[in-house]
């Protein structure tokens, strides 16, 4: 059984690790955006999607299915991790076939065309660092995952920064990228045939037919999310062109610095849970919905000060070029918070075997938000991208509730108790910071965040209290 003590030492190098990549990366792409132009920064920031959906695909939901099960083998653990390993790099390397002659055939003008196949390379080392960090959650390698994942970005930025000081333009920013994943998949395969397992072929058609049913919906749920992370950008740039992709990158990427808070706790909960449920269900029932909740409550404070500090900062880091990726981070902040809440009710239906009903919600949510997307960027850019983003997102998180409170929670852990703190937080913090607005930006967010964890707190000592109530009492 793993504690909350023991989740947060997991969940700290991971999140230190991200956030040290984050730190370095969100600098490093504003200077790239500042070099470049909203119009080369596009082609970048297109290629780099499409590069992520196509990694993505080639995972085909191994990722999850393949930690969840290594953790719940009592023998053959080393042997089902090779198994993992040689799938997901033979789907990688299928996939970059298609991919190249999609690209042959699509022959798009330079310099995307180079950027697109110097991308491939970059899809073929996503299935090295993609089923390592399968094979490291599900033997709680942390430490190594976050160490290797931090020499790999370095290498990245260090090398991007380097052809941007030298002059080089969008091509060689994209060999940088490439180069820094070649580092990183080289360093986690040696840690893994070291440490850990090896390639492994010596397998029948039925565990074959057993891992590629079990990853189905899985897979499903991973497609459709990147859908519904990248869709925007690659919609965008075939409407809009390639400006419009840039200014919308430049805000998605300080949106994206908060996407892996969630995404890193759910990786350090994951084998904790799983172990737990098969323990002591209940007891796994109360620590998801412990964690769902608290990611809710930190996202909201979080897409508050983003959307104070668009301004400023925007003004600051970038040209005046930028300016329309002010209002479209502020839009974009706010799915923050229903974001940090799906991820972690994916974990809760995982570890109880409710992914196929997970995988449903991505379906819709991404079939939504292509709908509004195609419509909402033709007419409004940029903004339309964010105002899809933000609408798709309350009604997944709608769909994921109901289902962990038809599944998973317990009858005490619904909708009220669940919302009505942050949202009563969230209120109070907006109409302090508004009152608070004619003595300036900086004391309107400190009265603001100020509130909000009065109210948060406040309200935990009366739940803690009426909890501890005994039964019958007045």
């Amino acid at each position: 059984m793993i504690s909350r003590r023991e989740v947060l030492k997991h969940s700290g190098y991971l999140l230190s690790a991200r956030l040290f990549a984050r730190l370095a990366s969100v600098p490093f792409l504003i200077y790239v955006a500042a070099s470049l132009g909203p119009s080369l920064f596009g082609v970048f920031s297109f290629v780099l999607a499409t590069v992520e959906m196509i990694s993505s695909l080639s995972d085909l939901g191994m990722s999850r299915y393949g930690a969840r099960a290594i953790v719940r083998m009592k023998q053959g653990r080393e042997r089902m991790a090779g198994m993992i390993l040689t799938f997901q790099v033979a789907t990688s390397v299928l996939l970059s076939g298609l991919a190249l002659l999609f690209i042959l055939a699509l022959a798009p003008e330079q310099p995307k065309l180079n950027v697109a196949l110097l991308g491939l390379a970059g899809i073929f080392f996503s299935a090295f660092i993609f089923t390592t960090e399968t094979i490291f959650t599900g033997f709680r390698r942390f430490g190594a995952s976050a160490t290797l994942a931090v020499l790999g970005r370095l290498a990245y930025v260090a090398l991007g920064v380097l052809v941007l000081a030298l002059g080089y333009s969008v091509t060689a920013v994209m060999m940088a990228f490439v180069a820094g994943m070649a580092v990183e998949s080289v360093l986690r395969m040696g840690y893994t045939l070291a440490r850990v397992t090896s390639f492994s072929l010596r397998f029948g058609a039925s565990e074959f037919k057993e891992v590629a049913v079990g990853t189905l919906p899985f897979a499903v749920t991973a497609i459709a999310i990147l859908v519904f992370y990248r869709a925007d950008m690659i919609i965008m740039g075939a409407l809009r062109g390639d400006r419009d992709v840039g200014i919308y990158s430049a805000a998605y990427s300080f949106f994206s610095f908060f996407m892996w808070f969630p995404i890193v706790l759910s990786r350090a909960l994951l084998p904790g849970l799983t172990s737990r449920f098969l323990e002591n269900p209940r007891d796994a029932e109360q620590s998801s919905w412990f964690w769902y909740r608290a990611v809710g409550i930190v996202g909201i404070p979080i897409s508050f000060t983003m959307t104070m500090l668009a301004r400023p900062l925007f003004e600051t880091l970038l040209p005046a070029a930028y300016e329309g990726s002010i209002i479209t981070l502020q839009i974009l902040m706010w799915a923050i918070p229903p974001l940090m809440m799906v991820s972690l009710g994916f974990i809760a239906l995982t570890v109880t075997d409710r992914e196929k009903q997970g995988a449903r919600t991505t379906l819709v949510t991404a079939a939504l938000i292509v709908a509004l997307d195609l419509v909402l960027i033709r007419l409004f850019g940029p903004v339309g991208a964010a105002a899809a983003m933000v609408s798709a997102t309350a009604v997944w998180i709608v769909q994921v509730q109901w289902l962990l409170r038809k599944h998973v929670f317990a009858p005490h852990h619904g909708l009220l108790l669940t919302f009505t703190l942050p949202v009563s937080g969230g209120v109070a913090m907006a109409l302090s910071a508004l009152l608070a607005m004619p003595l300036g930006g900086v004391v309107s967010l400190a009265a603001g965040l100020s509130v909000y964890a009065a109210v948060i707190l406040g309200g935990r000592q009366i739940e803690r209290r009426l909890v501890s109530r005994p039964a019958g009492a007045a």
